[in-house]
């Protein structure tokens, strides 16, 4: 072997070529690399279990009808990861820890092309994940079509993307669609919150008279018409959010509607925090902790930065590897989790959402956290990854290894943006600029927070209020020429461009004075589109201004060492936050730079 590839072995083994056994996602509980190996296996779960064995290129798959599906997802990956080299022998058992894992779509914000939710339907199965949750009213329009009140498909009805719904041919298209891939598809029709359109489209202002209850009981019942109740099997009725004075209904609406739920042979679910749904329904945790009211029933856990909305697309690895699933209550009420895409603001373009919540790396991430759980939650750990030093280190390490494989071999010609690279690779150095006191050495990570509004202050590296510096020191075997993800603001792509993180003006990175330098020299900001915008503008896309959705700013590392020094005033405000990686490609498909080795500490002296 030549000396530079057993440097860049020892330097970035990510981009190795692995034993596609060691690349599949979600990880397999129980792998033995010999077909004829025996399992212990211990109790087996009710169902989705399977094992897979393969011999001189046969394969042998047993299982139910869940299982077995599953099992043919992962010999599907294994015939991508091995790139026509042969499968090695090996026997895998699996089964998933939670029964539904999946993502939902706010499709009532934003609508989205039928084509590209099947797209996502697919990428979901890809990685056994079996539910899609289809977000379809909210304030802004009422997505599907109704012949009960064709009103809600008036112009009148609608806020944004005006006339865009889905029509009832194409909803049982998708549902069918859906369920010969093992996705189970679980709509939602919000009520009585989020019903601006309901209310302007039938001119019912006040949604506690006994019109608005019929009327949405009648579309409960259409709803429920369209698709089987085993092809169907869970409507959701959202309630949460019942803030404005039209919106607060007495409890017998609430009975009413849930009644029709189950009327038509369903199960029903809301959300939590919401207001109270009658019977043993399931809910679907967002905010907060476990519901205060202490009332025991199965629930879904979309808490937390499964919120993938918040977040950016360097932060999914902490949230995969150390955000445990389902940690409240028995094991009899763990039913499962499900990442949420609320893309509050008005988009530009169907593909922005996937683009701008990177919904596609959050699956891949996100769907190992869903099958095999975490047997521990290190909630110090959502917003920071452990020092390479610490033993949870080797995990978020395995996941991004995993994650790197799946997208250059698995997902290499899927057409919808992957924006996630390697960074555990990393060395940062964070110190406190009025004292000089080192804060953190060996920071693994490409996004960093000193301060972060979402999380206490056991999840990010804390700091004061004044300026912080980050250093890192990079080697280059060569001059090169590169594209940077550069980021010094972290935007929400529900908050708009709030007063506290508005668009930066021209030549600013943030409206705190951030500054980032290579080798001394200052590094221009972008070119915004909106200089300056500020004041939460929900119906003014977002465009430019985080940094995996724009142009890659263009550095040049020098051949040998070269400094790379960013400085985070801090003026008040809510999320504090520094973000530097340099990489190749484009951002929607980008990759790393080979043979780069980083430093805490410069490492000339």
């Amino acid at each position: 072997m030549k000396k530079s590839v057993l440097v860049f072995a020892a330097l970035f083994p990510l981009l190795l070529s692995a034993d596609a056994l060691d690349e599949l996602m979600p990880r397999p509980r129980i792998v033995k690399r010999s077909a004829d190996a025996q399992l212990n296996i211990g109790r087996k779960p009710d169902s989705a279990f399977y094992t897979l064995r393969i011999s001189g290129g046969k394969a042998e798959i047993t299982g139910d009808e869940e299982g077995r599906r599953y099992a043919r997802v992962t010999l599907s990956q294994l015939k991508k990861l091995s790139q026509g080299a042969p499968i090695p022998d090996c026997t895998i058992a699996d089964w998933p820890e939670l029964k539904y894992r999946g993502l939902m779509l706010d499709c009532g914000r934003n609508y989205q092309s039928v084509q590209s939710i099947l797209d996502l339907i697919d990428h979901l199965a890809k990685y056994k994940m079996n539910v899609f949750h289809w977000h379809l009213t909210d304030n802004y329009g009422w997505r599907l079509e109704s012949k009960v009140c064709p009103a809600l498909q008036k112009d009148m009805a609608f806020s944004r993307q005006t006339g865009k719904f889905y029509t009832q041919k194409e909803f049982k298209e998708v549902v069918a669609y859906a369920k010969k891939r093992g996705v189970t598809v679980i709509p939602e029709l919000d009520m009585p919150g989020h019903t601006l359109a309901f209310r302007k489209a039938t001119g019912i202002e006040d949604l506690a008279c006994n019109e608005a209850k019929m009327l949405l009981g009648q579309l409960i019942d259409e709803l429920c018409s369209l698709v089987p109740a085993e092809d169907m099997p869970i409507i959701h009725l959202g309630t949460d959010e019942a803030r404005e004075r039209g919106e607060r209904v007495p409890q017998s609406h609430l009975d009413y509607w849930a009644s029709k739920v189950t009327g038509n042979g369903r199960i029903l679910m809301g959300w939590s925090p919401g207001l109270k749904l009658p019977g043993q329904g399931i809910k679907q945790l967002w905010m907060g902790a476990r519901d205060p009211r202490g009332d025991e029933c199965p629930y879904i856990d979309s808490q937390n930065s499964y919120y993938i909305n918040h977040v950016d697309p360097e932060e999914l690895l902490s949230v995969a590897a150390y955000q445990q699933p389902c940690r409240w209550g028995s094991k009899d009420e763990h039913l499962g989790a499900i990442i949420g895409v609320w893309h509050d603001d008005c988009i530009a373009d169907t593909e922005d959402v996937a683009r701008m919540n990177a919904v596609y790396p959050a699956v891949v991430l996100l769907s190992d956290n869903f099958w095999r759980g975490r047997e521990k939650d290190e909630p110090s750990l959502y917003a920071r990854l452990p020092e390479p030093s610490d033993p949870r280190f080797a995990l978020a390490a395995d996941l991004e290894r995993r994650t790197l494989a799946q997208r250059d071999k698995v997902l290499a010609k899927v057409p919808h943006p992957f924006p996630f690279v390697a960074q555990t690779q990393m060395r940062w150095k964070m110190t406190d600029a009025a004292s000089g006191k080192v804060l953190a050495r060996d920071i693994p990570q490409a996004t960093i927070y000193p301060r972060h509004f979402w999380f206490p202050a056991s999840q990010y590296i804390a700091a004061n209020n004044g300026t912080v510096v980050l250093e890192t020191w990079i080697r280059s075997p060569k001059r090169l020429e590169c594209g940077a993800w550069i980021g010094m603001t972290g935007f929400s792509r529900s908050d708009g461009r709030s007063r506290d993180a508005p668009t930066p003006k021209h030549g600013e990175w943030n409206k705190h004075g951030a500054t980032i330098e290579i080798n001394g020299r200052r590094i221009a900001p972008p070119k915004w589109k909106r200089p300056g915008t500020g004041g939460n503008p929900k119906e003014l896309p977002l465009s430019d201004e985080d940094y995996w959705y724009r142009p890659q700013t263009r550095i040049v590392l020098e051949k040998g060492v070269n400094h790379i020094r960013m400085t985070l005033p801090k003026k008040g405000g809510w999320k504090w936050i520094g973000t530097f990686v340099p990489v190749l490609g484009t951002s929607d498909k980008p990759s790393e730079v080979p043979y780069l080795e980083y430093f805490s500490e410069d490492p000339r002296k």
